[in-house]
């Protein structure tokens, strides 16, 4: 896909102009470096505060995989509709109930909701549910697996098929931190399966050029949801003031992409587009977010992609486990990224196969391999093809 740079529009030039002057209980105008009013500013969240609730919910909960042929529709001694799998009775929210009639084709998505919170239910509706379910349960292949998202308070939150694939919220959180680490979360509205909301800016991140026309600030608003409820989502926008409520003026937005989480998902290559649409749409200075893009040009052209490894493996000096395991994780899954990117990417899946300790290392050398420079590089590829069987013996073990 191809981005163009968010200008400012000049119909937008004095929307919100207003938020300088008013009155707020923080003080009046925006927060420095921003073009937030300090009241709203004040209601935004780090990173960290964001990442400590996904992982305090993660915590809570676990993902099931189950076969249709054990799953059973009950209800407690309170008469509350539910499915038992294992030993466990969970009480399905109204998605996962959803859920359930979509994938095992009932004629209403909503029949069992509506039957669960009318005012008057009593135990002859949870005996309707529980006879509705399983009619069309039965109609299932038996032995056909679904992923149920349930949580320590007895919740399923999503039942899900075993082809949904969910992008972890960490990972996108991540992500974004790594390429825009001074942001901050504004109109937050997660839980705990969803992120959603707006990642502003600080002024000092985002390069004006010549035009030098600072009246606007830069926005990224993001979205994922583990459960089904919406894809992977991410639209830049450049706006001229959020006022002290939280309400956005002068707001222009960028494209955005989306992911839908079906399937086997290549992290790296969504990683890719969460960077270009960043990139090439807001003009931003850390050089994170380019050193990232810039690995992918740096190839390796006719080189041995074997000597190119066993040369990083030996300038970084990784021991053969390590070497063999990187070779590995670039043949299966990188392989092709004959450039700098795919080498980076084999080195890191190799840190997940190892102890914590080996997996920061290897992140360490990821991270060191991003700031290589051309010459570095070239000179990396010359070694590579020094290398004969008996050295690449040294570095790899036998069965590489």
């Amino acid at each position: 896909m191809s981005y163009e740079k968010l200008v400012p529009s000049a119909q937008n030039k004095d929307q919100g102009s207003f938020v300088r002057g008013l009155q707020g209980a923080t003080g009046t105008g925006m927060q420095e470096g921003t073009h937030v009013h300090k009241d709203w500013w004040a209601k935004t969240a780090s990173y960290d505060t964001v990442m400590q609730k996904v992982q305090a919910d993660i915590d809570n909960r676990e993902d099931i995989m189950v076969k249709a042929k054990d799953i059973t529709p009950a209800y407690n001694d309170q008469h509350q509709f539910g499915f038992v799998a294992g030993d466990r009775h969970y009480l399905p929210t109204d998605w996962s109930l959803q859920q359930f009639s979509t994938r095992t084709s009932a004629p209403s998505a909503s029949a069992l909701r509506e039957m669960r919170n009318q005012a008057n239910y009593d135990q002859q509706d949870a005996d309707l549910m529980v006879d509705y379910a399983a009619n069309y349960l039965r109609r299932i292949d038996p032995d056909k697996e679904f992923r149920l998202r349930t949580y320590t308070d007895g919740t399923c939150r999503a039942f899900l098929t075993d082809k949904y694939a969910p992008v972890d919220n960490r990972w996108y959180l991540e992500t974004l931190r790594e390429f825009l680490p001074e942001a901050r979360f504004s109109h937050w509205k997660g839980d705990e399966d969803t992120i959603y909301g707006n990642l502003l800016l600080p002024d000092s991140v985002i390069d004006y050029g010549q035009d030098d026309d600072t009246d606007y600030g830069g926005m990224v608003s993001v979205g994922n949801c583990e459960i089904g409820k919406r894809r992977l989502s991410q639209t830049p926008s450049i706006f001229r003031a959020i006022c002290m409520n939280g309400c956005i003026w002068g707001q222009q937005k960028g494209q955005d992409i989306s992911k839908v989480h079906r399937g086997t998902i290549d992290l790296e290559s969504l990683k890719v587009r969460i960077a270009e649409n960043i990139e090439f749409q807001l003009s931003i200075l850390p050089d994170g977010i380019r050193k990232f893009l810039a690995t992918r040009t740096m190839s390796t052209g006719t080189h041995s992609m074997k000597g190119v490894i066993a040369a990083v493996c030996n300038q970084y000096r990784l021991d053969k486990k390590q070497s063999t395991e990187v070779l590995e994780q670039f043949v299966t899954h990188e392989h092709d990224h004959t450039n700098l990117f795919g080498v980076i990417n084999a080195v890191t899946r190799a840190g997940q196969e190892f102890s914590p300790e080996s997996w920061v290392r290897l992140d360490e050398v990821g991270g060191q391999l991003m700031e290589m420079s051309s010459k570095a590089w070239s000179s990396i590829l010359t070694r590579a093809d020094t290398y004969t069987d008996k050295e690449f013996d040294k570095v790899f073990a036998t069965t590489a």
